[in-house]
């Protein structure tokens, strides 16, 4: 099991988890967008590497393919 962020934000993990349970299941999980998605949505301390962990572990436990779109800053 990956190790979460210390930081981890209950709140976070659910709205990610309702924003993939929403998603079509053909078709990829943009880590862009998503983390866009979770900014807007949710104040957090988590850094957007830290949100894009957790969408990709939790796409993966799924079983939802992710779209690496994401440019580095």
């Amino acid at each position: 099991m990956h190790t979460l962020p210390a930081n981890i934000d209950a709140d976070v993990v659910l709205a990610i988890g309702w924003m993939l349970d929403d998603h079509a299941k053909l078709a990829s999980v943009s880590l862009a967008d998503s983390v866009e998605q979770i900014r807007g949505s949710q104040t957090t301390s988590l850094t957007d590497i830290e949100i894009e962990e957790l969408v990709i572990e939790m796409a993966g436990s799924r079983g939802l393919a992710v779209l690496l779109d994401r440019t580095a800053r």
